[in-house]
């Protein structure tokens, strides 16, 4: 009997031997992660994995870097129709509602909770917010950022534009994107573009608000659109305002040729809007000096809610230690992690107040605006058919803005009647994933 065991023994020490040439352990666990990443993100996401590695070896998380969107999206409808969807991914919460739809989603609030990983108090509430649905935390936050504006301290100073200030106006946006628009050779075209913005629903949401205005008319449960006010029209119309009448945005030729991130970068768009993500990429440019400020008030201050979260897929085999790696990704290292980066305004609220994130010699040097702006944060619908309504409505609304005087049909479509006729477009593309309001009908909203 031990003659036969020998040869058995011998090659279970094989198999363990080759196990951990491969730096497996018999027992470790596989995740996936999914999630929309540039390289400079991708490297910063990589770090975070190697830092939990170092505490869970145990477990391997395999990351699956993104480019688009869209694609991302895609990928992960087909991946859980096929049965194959990634244990976790990262999303923002506009674009989660298909998934919650379906019921793909095991929610992350009560794993972590029951494990006590999991102090609600510890977070900043407004994506909390985001990613709760019926009641329960269904996906967890990573970051709590906001729209902002990036200006190019290099060319303020150069035309002589004062900085923004903490309070600024929409009247001193527009005279510094105006004075900071500039014909360079003389052909009588801009050559520097004092503003460059996609133009989209999560652009143009906050100036509605902040003209008193609202998107739907309820934000838990939404049944129609809400834009049918003067409050409303005014903030749709401020960007298209600043392109037709003062000319400050490129026209869509150009716009088309070169996107407003590229622009900016190259120095050819003393502004743009966007969240914390695009600083991770700015602080890989070499001499390009900016800096961030709140978007200008009007009525009231108001910023629009971009936040990412953790999202764990119901078909996982590994749900703890993907609770795991959650509580890691989101604790104290985690976020200290990707707060270096650039790539985050930490969900954490210690770390946010932290070095990690305020670091005095990275930029943008203005980090704590995205704190300040915290409380003035506003949301869209997280509603499963949000994401879809975004699609239909966002090529409308471009296609809006970046129309010629010539194709506009004379006086009637200039002021708030164009306005409205944005409004009208907006609930015809949404069709019945939102209920319009009545033509020439009036919201709470109107005075």
């Amino acid at each position: 009997m031990i003659e036969f065991r020998r040869p058995l023994a011998l090659a279970a020490l094989v198999l363990c031997l080759s196990a951990c040439g491969r730096g497996d352990a018999p027992d470790s666990v596989h995740l996936r992660l999914q999630a929309v990443a540039d390289p400079v993100e991708a490297r910063a996401y990589r770090e975070l994995i190697d830092a939990f590695r170092t505490e869970r070896p145990d477990v391997e998380v395999e990351f699956v870097p993104v480019g688009r969107h869209a694609e991302h999206v895609t990928r992960l409808t087909t991946s859980f129709a096929a049965g194959n969807a990634p244990d976790l991914f990262l999303i923002n919460f506009r674009r989660w509602g298909q998934f919650i739809a379906s019921d793909v989603l095991e929610p992350v609030g009560p794993l972590l909770r029951d494990a006590g990983l999991f102090e609600r108090e510890a977070f900043y509430e407004p994506p909390l917010d985001g990613f709760t649905y019926g009641g329960e935390l269904i996906c967890m936050p990573q970051n709590v950022s906001s729209l902002v504006v990036y200006w190019n301290r290099a060319l303020f100073k150069q035309y002589g534009v004062e900085p923004p200030a903490p309070d600024w106006t929409w009247k001193e946006f527009h005279d510094a994107a105006r004075a900071l628009t500039r014909d360079l050779d003389g052909d009588r075209r801009a050559d520097l573009y004092g503003l460059d913005v996609d133009p989209s629903i999560i652009r143009l949401a906050p100036f509605v608000w902040q003209a008193g205005g609202r998107i739907v008319d309820d934000i838990h449960a939404p049944t129609r659109f809400a834009l049918r006010s003067t409050q409303a029209v005014t903030g749709l119309m401020f960007l298209k305002r600043l392109k037709n009448e003062v000319g400050v945005i490129p026209p869509l030729i150009e716009r088309r040729a070169e996107g407003p991130d590229a622009r900016f970068i190259r120095g050819g768009a003393a502004m743009t809007l966007n969240s914390r993500r695009f600083s991770a990429g700015l602080r890989a440019v070499d001499g390009l000096d900016w800096d961030v400020a709140p978007l200008p008030r009007h009525r009231e201050a108001a910023s629009v809610l971009h936040a990412d979260a953790y999202c764990l897929g119901r078909q996982s085999r590994h749900k703890a230690a993907a609770r795991d790696f959650i509580a890691f990704a989101t604790g104290e290292t985690g976020q200290a992690l990707l707060s270096a980066s650039g790539r985050i305004v930490p969900v954490r609220k210690s770390v946010a107040e932290s070095e990690a994130f305020l670091d005095p010699d990275q930029p943008p040097a203005s980090a704590r605006v995205f704190l300040d702006t915290i409380p003035t944060l506003r949301r869209t619908p997280n509603i499963p058919t949000w994401y879809e309504i975004e699609t239909r409505i966002n090529p409308v609304i471009e296609e809006w803005m970046f129309e010629s005087a010539a194709q506009m049909a004379g006086e009637a479509n200039f002021g708030l009647r164009d306005g409205y006729l944005l409004v009208d477009l907006i609930e015809q593309a949404a069709g019945g994933l939102l209920k319009p309001a009545p033509a020439g009908g009036k919201t709470e909203n109107d005075s």
